[in-house]
Parts: structure tokens; C-alpha cells; sequence
């Protein structure tokens, strides 16, 4: 594993990234407060909406699933989960699936801070569903949400999730291979901003990046880049694409910015 992947990963790249104080583009420097934990330093405009759904309820149904002892039958078309590998059709624990393999309640509030802080109202797509909390944050940013799973019975736990909080008219959903959904799309489906946390391949991710590039006006968030070698330089060669001016790596994630008024530029931060 070289220092490049080492340094992407979620635990490296709080310590040797960039604090947000110093950012000197006032894209990156709201972007990079909207990002961080401590209220004091989120930008005007970036607090999230309980009106929506709260995130004490979001917090609650996570405890309630990281204790379930349900399975579900699940169908994986990628490289299978970030801890065990493989893919294909396997019984797979509720409770595992929300310890995980869920996004972290902070990372994904943080997210959707982001996007609150970008603009008021937006249309954010989400490929790789899981069981549904990460999509609920994002409703919490005032955004239109949709999103792609491609196991229909992980996403019908997770449409039962959206719907014991009251929020299954907030989401738009979706289910099959990502391929199938592309090649359906009409010609003007387009979003401001795009996360793809499904199918860890590196060829599939570089296809979807490449693909999705011109359907996404803000950003492409590309989750798990220092999960195998294969992701990584996945990460390392869609960077290179004059589709995107900036990239930022925060906690195993990679952000692709279109920002055509900014410097072709890399930044980590912290």
C-alpha cells in the first residue's frame, strides 16, 4: 500500500490534511467549514432542517438497527462490502450492515451541511442506498434526494426506514444495476451534485465518474477511494479529467469539483 492510498484513508487524512483556516479560495474555505464538527465554525446558512427529520429520530432508528437481529437476503453487483470482500447474492445481518458499512452519523451530517451551505434547494443523487440513513441526512439539507440501490431487498428495508420517520415522500428511489439506470436515463436528467459510495471496482468507478461527469453541475463525490488499490487508482486517473478543476480528499472520500472559475488544483483536508 503506497503513502498516496495511506494518506486518502479516512483515519490518515484528519492528520495530515489542510486545515480549513487555510483555505484561500472562498469556495474550498466554505466548503471546508461546512465540513467541520464544531458548530462555531459552519458557515451562514449551512444549519440542517429538523422540520424535515430529525436527527435525534435518524440517531435512534441507527441504535435500533445496529441491535436488530434481522437478515437480509442481499444481492451484491459490486466488490461486497467494505469489510468482508466478494460480491454476489449472501445473507447478510441487519446490525452488520448498520455498524459497518453505513456511513458515520457525523460524516454524513457533515455532507449535508455541505450541501445546505452550497444552496438552499439542489438535486443530489445518491448511488448505493444502503439501508437509507445517509439519503435522510441528506433530506435534513432542504435538497431533492434520489437515490440508487441495487439489491431491491436492502432497499426495502430502507424504504420501511424512510417511512417509519415519515419521510418516503421525501426520497426518490430506485432499483437495479447502476449500468441499467444509466442507460434509462432521459437526455436532460442532470443533478448539482452526485455520491457514488457503490460498486468498489476501480473500472466500474472510473465508468461511472466518467459517465455521470456531464449529467452534474457542482460536484461528484467518489466515497471509499482508499479502500483497495483498485479504487485508489481509480481516484488518482479521475482526477486528470479536464471535466473537474479541483479535488479534495476528506475521510476516504474524493470530491470532484467542476468550480470553472478555480485553478486546476489537489487539496487534502483535514
Amino acid at each position: 500500500m503506497n503513502w498516496r492510498r495511506i494518506s486518502s484513508h479516512r483515519l490518515v487524512s484528519q492528520w495530515t490534511g489542510k486545515s480549513w483556516r487555510s483555505m484561500h479560495s472562498p469556495t474550498l474555505f466554505r466548503m471546508a467549514r461546512a465540513l467541520q464538527e464544531n458548530p462555531k465554525h459552519w458557515p451562514e446558512g449551512a444549519i440542517l432542517l429538523d422540520d424535515k427529520v430529525a436527527l435525534q429520530s435518524i440517531r435512534a432508528l441507527r441504535s435500533k438497527w445496529r441491535a436488530s437481529s434481522a437478515t437480509l437476503e442481499h444481492h451484491d453487483h459490486g466488490a461486497g462490502s467494505r469489510v468482508k470482500h466478494g460480491s454476489g447474492q449472501t445473507n447478510r445481518a441487519v446490525s452488520h450492515l448498520a455498524r459497518h458499512v453505513l456511513t458515520q452519523e457525523s460524516d454524513a451530517e457533515a455532507m449535508a451541511r455541505w450541501l445546505r451551505s452550497l444552496h438552499t434547494h439542489g438535486k443530489v443523487l445518491e448511488l448505493g442506498t444502503s439501508l437509507g440513513l445517509t439519503a435522510m441526512h441528506f433530506v435534513r439539507s432542504g435538497w431533492d434526494v434520489e437515490t440508487w440501490e441495487g439489491c431491491p431487498n436492502t432497499m426495502a428495508w430502507a424504504r420501511s426506514g424512510w417511512q417509519s420517520l415519515g419521510v418516503e415522500g421525501c426520497v426518490r428511489s430506485r432499483v437495479g444495476t447502476f449500468q441499467s439506470m444509466l442507460d434509462a436515463l432521459d437526455e436532460n436528467a442532470c443533478w448539482d451534485v452526485v455520491f457514488l459510495d457503490g460498486h468498489h471496482e476501480g473500472q466500474a468507478t472510473r465508468h461511472l465518474v466518467d459517465a455521470l461527469a456531464p449529467r452534474v453541475s457542482h460536484a461528484l463525490v467518489v466515497d471509499d477511494i482508499a479502500w483497495s488499490d483498485g479504487m485508489h487508482e481509480a481516484w488518482m486517473a479521475v482526477q486528470d479529467s479536464e471535466d473537474w478543476r479541483v479535488s479534495v480528499v476528506w475521510r476516504g472520500r474524493g470530491i470532484l469539483l467542476k468550480a470553472p472559475h478555480m485553478a486546476k488544483q489537489r487539496v487534502c483536508l483535514a
